[in-house]
């Protein structure tokens, strides 16, 4: 049960880690809960220490740290809102630990936490600008004679003088991490595209390969695949290229017919390389399947290939299975019928099309 329940929580936390929105969310969410709990266990303390007022602040952003959250939770408009909000309490709970300087100057040094988690909370732009607003209001009151004026705890000299500086090295500090984290988080995302496209296309033609098919085919309800039919296409005597002009020009022949097919489908469907010298069609639904097989059987038999001087072409034979009723949800039952009628396409003579309709 214990193993279960490991494995389980670290199947989640793949899938959390692996959507970077949805990590942000979650970061968001525990920086809300931690600032609450925290506040809360500050209020208590306060409360026990008799700092009247002070007690009352820290509950207030407690408080507000949880409407925040439940706001933030609810996503959309509602989520901005909170971080605006929150944009708000920060600044506005800061500004009094800075001027009340309650309990003998401590509050203050909360301050700078506000570079670590307001780059990630209110992006790169908004974070920089609202650090740099903290740092110029600490300049403001330690620094300049009318802000000291409005300070009601006697801070001493040197620490006046050496907090900003203080501050504004964790923002340095902070801004480097995000810069890091931000780069970070681009190549990863790079590297998945990349893998993604290695592990959706097939590597000689540019084309869907089968494990596409299998992925789309095997999870239906993530990718709703309704096809109106399904058509299995085989290159004629592709044995003569590979065995009379090398394996080479065997690949420019798959490659090219590939291209061939794709330009004739002109957006009707989704090719894939079936394995070898086959390719495989998911027809669109409301689509003439077997006038575009046609098309492409006579373009494919117009296409010419020159091999050591010598000028090539070669045709192409098809299996159509049509779905009744514009589409279907049994796309296996659909590749199965194509691949029957493919075989008998290749008993006619082959350069043909041999279709029919899949039974309800």
């Amino acid at each position: 049960m214990k193993k279960k329940i490991i494995e389980l929580y670290r199947q989640k936390r793949k899938i959390l880690v692996s959507n970077e929105e949805r990590w942000k969310h979650f970061q968001i969410i525990c920086i809300f809960i931690t600032l609450g709990i925290t506040s809360l266990f500050m209020s208590a303390v306060n409360f026990f220490t008799h700092q009247g007022t002070f007690t009352w602040v820290t509950l207030g952003f407690a408080i507000a740290c949880i409407i925040d959250l439940f706001l933030y939770r609810l996503r959309g408009y509602a989520a901005k809102a909170a971080l605006v909000l929150f944009a708000v309490e920060i600044l506005a709970i800061f500004i009094y630990f800075i001027t009340s300087g309650i309990p003998d100057g401590f509050s203050v040094l909360w301050i700078a936490m506000l570079p670590c988690f307001g780059l990630l909370m209110f992006g790169m732009r908004n974070g920089i600008l609202i650090s740099i607003l903290m740092f110029l209001l600490l300049i403001f009151f330690f620094w300049t004679p009318f802000g000291g004026e409005l300070l009601m705890y006697q801070y001493n000299a040197t620490f006046k003088m050496r907090f900003p500086i203080l501050y504004l090295a964790f923002f340095v500090v902070a801004l480097l991490f995000e810069i890091i984290r931000l780069q970070a988080i681009s190549a990863l995302k790079e590297s998945r595209q990349k893998y993604e496209f290695l592990c959706f296309h097939d590597t000689l033609t540019g084309l869907y390969n089968r494990f596409w098919l299998q992925t789309i085919t095997g999870n239906q309800d993530k990718y709703q695949i309704k096809p109106s039919a399904v058509a299995v296409l085989d290159i004629d005597n592709f044995k003569y290229f590979n065995d009379n002009f090398g394996h080479l020009n065997g690949d420019i022949v798959i490659r090219e017919i590939g291209q061939k097919i794709l330009e004739t489908m002109n957006g009707s469907g989704d090719l894939c390389r079936w394995g070898g010298d086959e390719f495989l069609i998911f027809f669109h639904t409301d689509i003439d399947a077997e006038t575009v097989c046609k098309r492409i059987v006579d373009a494919v038999r117009s296409h010419e290939f020159i091999f050591n001087g010598e000028h090539m072409s070669t045709t192409l034979t098809v299996g159509l299975a049509i779905a009744p009723d514009g589409g279907t949800e049994k796309a296996d039952e659909l590749i199965r019928q194509a691949d029957i009628n493919l075989y008998s396409a290749k008993d006619k003579g082959k350069n043909c099309t041999v279709s029919s309709q899949l039974t309800a």
